[in-house]
């Protein structure tokens, strides 16, 4: 099926790449573009920007709700993401920690990590004051 870039999918993708560091929800993107997207047209290009790997599904800390983020580049490919649950920012975790903790989980657990799909929540520097 063609897909077709609708000046919605256009702007929800736009804003989905200005929060690049960040889990956003569709009910924020949809509040975020509620004069040029409807709430139902969200919902149905986030599904189908999901299924062409445009933008990853994750859930979010703390409860049952789902978030998206941009996927367009090719950055995220490979990498353990760490999630603030107190701002929301989301970031890549060093290759050399990354590395390590992929080690540590095949020595001790017989574990093969998949990092293009693994996202660790807990709080980062900022919030915790430590800049």
């Amino acid at each position: 099926m063609k897909q077709y870039s609708t000046e919605q999918r256009r702007a929800i993708l736009q804003y989905l790449e200005s929060k690049h560091d960040a889990s956003v929800t569709a009910g924020q993107i949809a509040e975020a573009l509620c004069a040029t997207v409807s709430k139902s047209a969200v919902y149905r290009n986030l599904a189908d920007l999901e299924k062409e790997g445009k933008v990853v599904r994750v859930s979010l800390a703390g409860d049952r709700s789902v978030g998206y983020r941009y996927a367009g580049s090719h950055a995220c490919a490979g990498k353990i993401h760490i999630s603030c649950v107190r701002c929301g920012k989301t970031e890549h975790v060093s290759a050399s920690a990354a590395a390590r903790f992929e080690q540590a989980l095949a020595l001790e657990d017989g574990f093969s990590l998949n990092k293009g799909e693994c996202l660790l929540f807990g709080v980062c520097k900022d919030c915790r004051g430590e800049v």
